[in-house]
């Protein structure tokens, strides 16, 4: 009854923010449920760009990644400046091992984006490193870190960056940070004694080395 008083209570939304709804919907529906979903989430409306993206992204979940492809460019044909569909473009080139060509579509996500996702700048990070530009994946890894720090993934590649650098303190520390915020305590501890070993006493590598190690299980 509070609600129907209300004067807008039969205000259509405007039709920009029900899009930006409708591929909320979608993604959210893609990655809890599955894209059995989709077409019945978006019955009254399936030729719309939120049911495209749920489809495209369902696709893309399951492994189809070629159908997926091709939905999610006429999505940015449909919209050019939308940064989410050329980050699943990104997600998508990686997956078909084309990372020269994803590392371009995150850039593109990358310009377009007003929040500075750090998820697209990991997926960034990951695409150089997999082309095989490990300094660029150290810089836009630990750019997305510093934004992110809790991102367990970023870490995982930033180790591997590392890695191949030959930077192998850093690489035990990153191993040390993935295993910490992904919440396996015991296995940072091992890989933080590992790499506080190769730092010097004092240094900051040492010092976040010391903090994982003295952490108590919460």
């Amino acid at each position: 009854r509070l609600a129907q008083a209300s004067p807008n209570f039969a205000t259509p939304d405007p039709a920009q923010l029900q899009t930006r709804h409708d591929l909320a919907r979608a993604k959210i529906a893609a990655y809890t449920i599955g894209g059995n979903v989709i077409p019945r989430l978006f019955r009254n409306n399936p030729k719309g760009i939120g049911a495209q993206y749920g489809l495209a992204l369902s696709q893309f979940l399951a492994g189809s990644q070629k159908p997926a492809l091709a939905k999610t460019d006429a999505l940015i044909k449909a919209q050019p400046n939308n940064p989410y569909f050329y980050e699943l473009r990104g997600d998508i080139l990686v997956k078909l091992n084309k990372p020269t060509e994803a590392a371009k579509a995150y850039q593109r996500a990358m310009k377009l984006d007003p929040e500075r996702s750090s998820l697209i700048q990991v997926g960034y990070g990951q695409s150089l490193l997999l082309s095989g530009d490990a300094e660029g994946a150290k810089t836009a890894l630990k750019t997305a870190l510093s934004r992110d720090k809790d991102n367990f993934l970023g870490y995982q590649f930033l180790a591997q960056a590392y890695g191949k650098l030959g930077d192998i303190a850093n690489a035990e520390l990153s191993s040390a940070e993935m295993h910490f915020y992904g919440g396996n305590l015991q296995e940072a501890k091992i890989f933080a004694a590992r790499a506080q070993k190769k730092f010097k006493t004092g240094e900051p590598g040492w010092l976040r080395a010391e903090d994982i190690m003295t952490q108590k299980k919460p």
